[in-house]
């Protein structure tokens, strides 16, 4: 009855909000005889109408059932539950509780996006220039006759020390490329897991066939197409020469910077201290593991003796 405080109030203020700009708002109970008065009233005689003549109207429109169960409402609750199935489908297939399906998605992806990178929007680059020497050659197949001895053994004891020989010989590589820091922190880490492995055997079932002879000819084909892809990465970026090697700077600032004439200890203290940092973190969780099994072991023999001084005098 008072259009005036709706409008000068409530209306106002939405209107603005929504457009964005301060918008006048005139409202009033008469306007005239325009366009929306008269669609009132045609709506409001249809309706009363259609009320009179109602269950004539239903009858006909009775007839229309066939065609309207596949009009456009069946085919909105088709489409619904197609989505339905779809995202059942898809939850089994991706979110299926198994780490083994879920590493071979990620590494289908890493396949289609680096190889269709690598292959189709770069022009490969191999450079076979490497310059091995023969004991680095021999390091190589030992850990590729390691790898591979992994995969095929059926004992556990076996495939820990296939799994050990690659950890050794990566550290040997580390050591003849100049990085003993980082060979030592390797024999540690793969020492000890080594060893917490075989602890490990002793209380874990035999094995037993998780996958059929199919799945198992198709992880052997995700997984050479990954060794393939890192390969035909590592020979594209060794031909690819963008940048200075740092090795400059870092000769030439050893002094001034970091006063120091040891290069290789510039480098570990001053350049890469954080990395450093990480390293001697993983020395000590080892060291740390070391002493602990240590301290299990030598913990469980008292306990067994007295079980079995005490059973002997029970007995």
């Amino acid at each position: 009855l008072v259009p005036v405080l709706a409008g000068m109030g409530v209306l106002t203020a939405a209107a603005t909000a929504v457009m964005g700009e301060p918008v006048s708002v005139s409202l009033s109970l008469w306007h005239g005889i325009n366009l929306p008065l008269i669609m009132s009233i045609v709506t409001l005689v249809l309706g009363y109408l259609l009320f009179q003549r109602w269950d004539r109207v239903r009858a006909r429109l009775a007839r229309l059932n066939p065609i309207v169960a596949r009009g456009p409402e069946a085919g909105y609750e088709a489409l619904m539950h197609g989505v339905v199935v779809v995202s059942e489908w898809q939850t089994r297939m991706l979110q299926n509780g198994y780490m083994r399906n879920y590493i071979l998605v990620m590494l289908l992806t890493l396949i289609a996006l680096v190889g269709n990178s690598l292959l189709i929007r770069h022009s490969l680059d191999i450079s076979f220039a490497l310059d091995m020497r023969f004991h680095e050659v021999m390091v190589t197949i030992l850990m590729v006759l390691g790898a591979l001895f992994a995969t095929i053994v059926r004992s556990r004891l076996s495939a820990v020390v296939s799994v050990g020989i690659m950890g050794f010989s990566i550290a040997l590589i580390f050591i003849m490329f100049s990085a003993p820091d980082l060979g030592i922190t390797q024999l540690l880490v793969e020492t000890l897991t080594v060893i917490l492995l075989v602890l490990v055997l002793f209380r874990l079932p035999r094995f037993s066939r998780l996958s059929t002879p199919l799945e198992r000819v198709r992880d052997a084909t995700v997984a050479g197409c990954v060794g393939v892809l890192i390969t035909l990465l590592v020979l594209s970026a060794w031909g690819v020469d963008q940048f200075v090697p740092i090795s400059a700077y870092m000769v030439e600032n050893s002094v001034p910077l970091a006063h120091g004439r040891n290069i290789v200890n510039v480098i570990l203290v001053d350049y890469r201290a954080l990395d450093t940092l990480g390293e001697i973190f993983v020395l000590a969780l080892a060291a740390i593991g070391v002493v602990a099994m240590i301290k299990l072991r030598a913990s469980s023999k008292p306990e067994k003796t007295n079980n079995a001084a005490k059973e002997m005098s029970d007995g």
